[in-house]
Parts: C-alpha cells; structure tokens; sequence
C-alpha cells in the first residue's frame, strides 16, 4: 500500500497483485483508494457595515473591523446587524485623530459604544481606535450576556 500525501488531501494506492495461475498479462493495474474530502470549515461572515467619516474608506480598516468582528467570536455570534463609523477629526489644526461609534445589536437588545465611553477616546492612530472600541463592545457585551441568564449550553440539564 503506498499513501501519497499532497497537503490536506491523502489518496491511498493499493497495488493488486494478480494471481499467476489465473492471467497471464501481469498484475492488474493500481487501483485507487480515495478516502474522504477534507472538510472545510465555512464560516459566515457576520453582518456588520463599516463607514468612514472625514476620511477615504481604508479597506485595512474595513478588514481589521470584521477581524475584531470574528475575534469576539461567541459574544457577536447571535449579532444580527451591526453599524461602525470610522471618523477622522482634526483637533485644533494639528494632527488627526481618530474616533470609532459602533451599534451593534443584539437579540437581546443593543450595544453601543459611542464617542463619550471612557474608554474610546479619540486617538492618533486608527488601529488604535478601532482596538479600543472593540474593547469597550466586548465588556459591554459581556455585562449583556450576564444579565440574560444563562445560555441553553450553561443550563444544568
């Protein structure tokens, strides 16, 4: 039996010999042995819109909003919509910051984290920005799935 293996797919080749009493012509030809397809696991990318404000849409922003989206996992797994604004601003003609506002909802209501959080102050860097209201969602999101109880998986049975 030989095994080749090519990546994630593995196709097994068993060799038959033929008996020499019943033909003549050799030993039968190689048969295949396929196993199964590799499974691909398919996850749906959750429904989240990105908007920029003061500023030309960033798909490297646009990317690391779904890739926090994703990172929170089970916490925005039930998120039915979900709204972000990226905006720039400019402070007293100097340097420009960046603030995030985010609507994300729920079935069991909806999380906000707006400009006035404490801990989504504007800040210099977008990456930045974007990190920390993903943050203040997270302990948000939290504090929501504490207060609906436990889910049918945590539930003694």
């Amino acid at each position: 039996m030989f095994c080749v293996s090519e990546g994630e797919a593995s196709l097994s080749i068993v060799l038959e010999t033929g008996d020499s009493s019943a033909s003549s012509d050799g030993p039968a030809p190689a048969v295949p042995v396929v196993g199964p397809p590799p499974v691909a696991r398919v996850v749906a990318r959750r429904v989240c819109q990105v908007a920029f404000a003061g500023m030309l849409a960033s798909e490297p922003a646009r990317a690391e909003v779904h890739a926090w989206v994703e990172r929170l996992g089970d916490l925005t797994a039930p998120m039915m919509a979900g709204n972000v604004l990226i905006e720039a601003v400019d402070r007293a003609r100097k340097e420009r910051h960046y603030r995030v506002r985010m609507d994300l909802t729920m079935p069991t209501g909806v999380v906000v984290v707006d400009y006035d959080h404490p801990s989504n102050r504007p800040h210099e860097d977008v990456y930045v920005a974007i990190r920390n209201a993903f943050r203040a969602a997270r302990r948000q999101l939290d504090a929501l799935r504490e207060a609906s109880g436990p889910s049918a998986s945590e539930r003694p049975a």
